[in-house]
């Protein structure tokens, strides 16, 4: 993914799906609380964006979701999780 665009909470929403997939398959404990820590910080943004339609993440929170974007991109992770 070249250049990412921050689509709000779908985004957000489809990032938390492939963690949660990635954490049922995952067996290292130190992964598994990394993965959740993930998706703590990920949930909280998506219960921000989605509360107030103008609310922007900041850069950092943008490139670590452009991150896990890319990832479902390459690994076939679903565009829109059910």
């Amino acid at each position: 993914m070249s250049e990412y665009v921050y689509a709000g909470p779908a985004d957000i929403d489809r990032a938390i799906a492939m963690l949660i997939s990635l954490d049922e398959a995952q067996h290292s404990a130190l992964a598994v609380l990394q993965i959740d820590d993930a998706i703590a910080r990920l949930g909280h943004e998506l219960q921000l964006s989605q509360a107030d339609p103008g609310y922007r993440p900041d850069n950092d929170f943008i490139a670590q979701l452009s991150s896990y974007i890319a990832y479902a991109d390459e690994h076939g992770f679903p565009q829109h999780p059910a």
